[in-house]
């Protein structure tokens, strides 16, 4: 009988639909100290983590010696100390793509809402100033994504969506990411190649879709932000780490940011006295705030435990797991059979 520490509650995988494997021990941990975690993780063959939590540090990695295989639920490992993991050949998979579609529809939902002021004339109206706030905007001139010029940070799969539905609905669409993609597909999607620089003064609206890692963490500083045409949009559905808050926020105070959408803050959750969290009234406008639910449907959830599951249970039958982060191919200890009893 396999065993699960799962850091996932029990009642998502009953809203999912998800089947706990019959046989085998689901341990559902809620504390997630690095103690409590090397606790929860004694004999367990499989850990199962969100993304966004809880942080495996070296020190439990070090210490959770029976465990063949980390399975992240859901895309993103920066909490995850995927070198320690290495080091210990550790093999650390996620669940890459399942809420692809679900970040592309919001970043476009999110970029419509700011283009047309969707959440100033929903107070407005609601305050009984309806006609002056029509007026205002019309006068304004709103905008809209055909003949809009997008730049994504980042063309995985969320960029690549992103960039399909963008382009789509007309707009004109440029992209930098460290791997260029090949030209066919720059033509399937109608996109263009540029460099960091050239996206960053080029483009009315930035959307970023990158990884967290070293090389991108404070990627969009000041100086960044500088280069940034007047009135650009810059959204947000990756980390919040990948953005300088400070900076963000000062670029909305002084207008040279037209708006901006922010899906996940640092740190996350944001601290009372957080700067975009205490923007005045006009800048405030300009800003839209989710609490890191961009890829956040049931939808999404249901198909990235699915993967998550099925990962687990392609190690446990003494396959290879899939979606490896951290370049261990193959799971510990592959000679226990972990769906047999011990």
């Amino acid at each position: 009988m396999a065993k699960v520490a799962c850091f996932l509650p029990q009642e998502l995988f009953e809203r999912s639909k998800v089947e706990i494997i019959p046989g085998w021990d689901f341990i559902f941990a809620k504390n997630q100290g690095e103690i409590e975690i090397i606790e929860a993780c004694k004999r367990a063959d499989f850990l199962l983590v969100t993304a966004a939590n809880p942080p495996v540090t070296a020190r439990v990695i070090k210490n959770i010696n029976s465990v063949c295989l980390l399975q992240v639920f859901g895309a993103g490992f920066d909490k995850i100390d995927i070198e320690a993991a290495r080091e210990v050949n550790l093999p650390v998979a996620n669940t890459p793509g399942q809420n692809a579609t679900t970040v592309a529809e919001f970043t476009i939902g999110v970029l419509v809402a700011l283009q047309r002021k969707i959440l100033i004339g929903n107070r407005e109206v609601k305050a009984g100033n309806f006609r002056e706030i029509e007026r205002k905007l019309i006068q304004t001139g709103l905008k809209e994504i055909r003949g809009s010029k997008i730049g994504l940070l980042g063309l995985g799969a969320i960029g690549r969506l992103v960039a399909k539905l963008a382009s789509l609905m007309g707009a004109e669409v440029c992209y930098y990411d460290p791997y260029r993609v090949d030209r066919d597909m720059e033509k399937e999607l109608k996109i263009t190649y540029c460099s960091f620089e050239e996206l960053l003064k080029n483009s009315e609206v930035i959307s970023i879709h990158a990884p967290l890692n070293k090389n991108t963490r404070g990627l969009i500083s000041k100086e960044e932000i500088a280069l940034m045409q007047p009135g650009t949009l810059l959204i947000n559905t990756a980390r919040g780490e990948i953005v300088d808050q400070l900076a963000l926020a000062e670029a909305l105070e002084s207008g040279h940011l037209g708006g901006a959408a922010v899906d996940h803050f640092a740190p996350d959750p944001p601290p009372a006295d957080h700067p975009l969290l205490n923007l005045s009234i006009e800048a405030n406008d300009r800003l839209i705030v989710t609490s890191h639910i961009a890829g956040v449907t049931a939808g999404s959830f249901a198909r990235m435990l699915k993967e998550a599951v099925q990962n687990l249970q392609r190690v446990a039958a003494g396959e290879n797991p899939r979606y490896v982060v951290n370049g261990i191919s193959q799971a510990r200890f592959t000679d226990r059979k972990t769906t047999k009893s011990k």
